[in-house]
């Protein structure tokens, strides 16, 4: 699902902006209290002089669609992100974490312009096998 799979990359980009500009970056992707939460999240990197490091690389397992709802289920390949230091943009050691997957379930919604957004987003925290490309 195109959607999904931009909403990472458009994350990063995001946690490197202002609280701001984090939400009309990810406005096109993401709607209602996950909007807010995402923006929070911003806020909260912000005040700690973190930033996104690297980049998470969505490896999509199941997309599940029915009428305006779908559910994508994901092997998020983590091994390339992490945290750093906002001033500096140099890697935060101990926020690179040793797991290279986590399973992502993701719940999206068409919009009334036709566009899908992420409405909510979990990440189990559990290792998974990405599937083969």
């Amino acid at each position: 699902m195109e959607t999904y799979s931009a909403y990472w990359s458009v994350l990063a980009e995001a946690g490197r902006s202002s609280p701001e500009k984090a939400r009309e970056l990810l406005k096109p992707y993401v709607k209602g209290g996950y909007l807010d939460h995402l923006v929070d999240g911003v806020r909260n990197m912000v005040k700690q002089g973190r930033e996104p490091y690297g980049q998470a690389v969505p490896r999509i397992k199941e997309v599940r669609v029915g009428g305006k709802y779908a559910e994508v289920t994901d092997c998020l390949e983590m091994s390339g992100a992490a945290m750093a230091d906002r001033r500096t943009h140099k890697l935060i050691p101990e926020t690179a974490d040793a797991k290279t997957t986590t399973t992502v379930t993701a719940a999206l919604e068409r919009s009334e312009d036709g566009r899908w957004r992420l409405t909510g987003l979990s990440m189990k925290g559990t290792t998974c096998k990405s599937p083969s490309r």
